[in-house]
C-alpha cells in the first residue's frame, strides 16, 4: 500500500472508533493533530481516563503496538498504565469491522472491579436491626399523628 493510502486508512479508522465512542455517549472524541506525533500524544482527543492508540494494519505486530502506546501514554501526561491498544481484524471489512482493544490486565481488571454489583454473602444483622427499629419507629410516629 502506497504511504499516502495507509495514512488514509488509518485516519478513517480513527474517524470510526471516535464515532462510536460518541455514539456510546461517553462524549466528544477528535482525532488528535498529526495523530499522536505531536504535543497531544495518542490518536484521540477525548474525556476517557486512556490514551488511546488505533492500528488498521494488515500485518499485526502487537508487541511495537503496546511499546507505541505505552511510550505515548507516558510522554503524554497520561498515567502510563492507562493505555489502550484500538486495533481492527484486517480479515473483515472496513466499513463492517471487528474491532478489539488490549489494555493492561491490572487496569482491567480494576475496570471490572468498578462495574462489579455488591454482592453480600450473609445479611448484615446490624443493618437489620436498625432497619427493623426504624420501621417500629415509624409505625409509632404515624399512629401518633393519627
Amino acid at each position: 500500500m502506497k504511504p499516502r493510502s495507509a495514512q488514509n486508512k488509518g485516519k478513517r479508522f480513527e474517524k470510526y472508533i471516535s464515532q462510536e465512542i460518541e455514539a456510546e455517549g461517553l462524549g466528544i472524541s477528535v482525532r488528535t493533530p498529526g495523530s499522536g506525533s505531536g504535543k497531544i500524544k495518542g490518536d484521540l482527543f477525548n474525556n476517557l481516563d486512556f490514551m488511546i492508540e488505533c492500528k488498521n494494519q494488515d500485518k499485526y505486530d502487537i508487541n511495537r503496538w503496546v511499546d507505541q502506546a505505552k511510550g505515548q501514554a507516558e510522554v503524554g501526561n497520561f498515567n502510563s498504565e492507562k493505555w489502550a491498544l484500538i486495533f481492527r481484524d484486517f480479515r473483515t471489512s472496513e466499513t463492517s469491522p471487528d474491532v478489539y482493544v488490549m489494555i493492561d490486565l491490572y487496569q482491567f481488571l480494576q475496570l471490572l472491579k468498578k462495574n462489579q454489583e455488591p454482592k453480600m454473602k450473609e445479611p448484615d444483622r446490624d443493618m437489620k436491626w436498625k432497619l427493623v427499629r426504624l420501621r417500629d419507629a415509624i409505625n409509632q410516629v404515624v399512629k401518633d399523628l393519627k
